[in-house]
């Protein structure tokens, strides 16, 4: 996650780039894999959440989730360890649980 909007995936064994993608319209603030590795979530200040899938990096949803306040929207995005929930907290005081 940067502030360039963009997702940098490294290989793990060689520290090298893989792939880059921009991915939000603004700062990329939080990241989560689910438990099977399958997809990722980002949340960033652009007020939005998307769910990547992470074999092709195609985003397979968007949502709109926080509003923004002094310039910060989403501050922080979680899969739940076990069940198919995800969670965000943003700049305006929510938490919300999808399910």
């Amino acid at each position: 996650a940067h502030e360039d909007r963009h997702i940098r995936f490294y290989d793990n064994n060689t520290g090298a780039l893989v792939h880059s993608m921009v991915a939000h319209l603004d700062a990329v603030t939080s990241l989560s894999v689910d438990q099977h590795g399958l997809y990722l979530i980002s949340g960033s200040h652009d007020c939005s959440i998307r769910v990547w899938n992470l074999e092709n990096k195609a985003c397979v949803q968007e949502m709109t989730a926080h509003r923004k306040k002094f310039d910060e929207s989403i501050l922080d995005v979680a899969f739940h360890p076990s069940r198919p929930f995800i969670a965000s907290a943003g700049a305006d005081a929510m938490a919300k649980v999808y399910i």
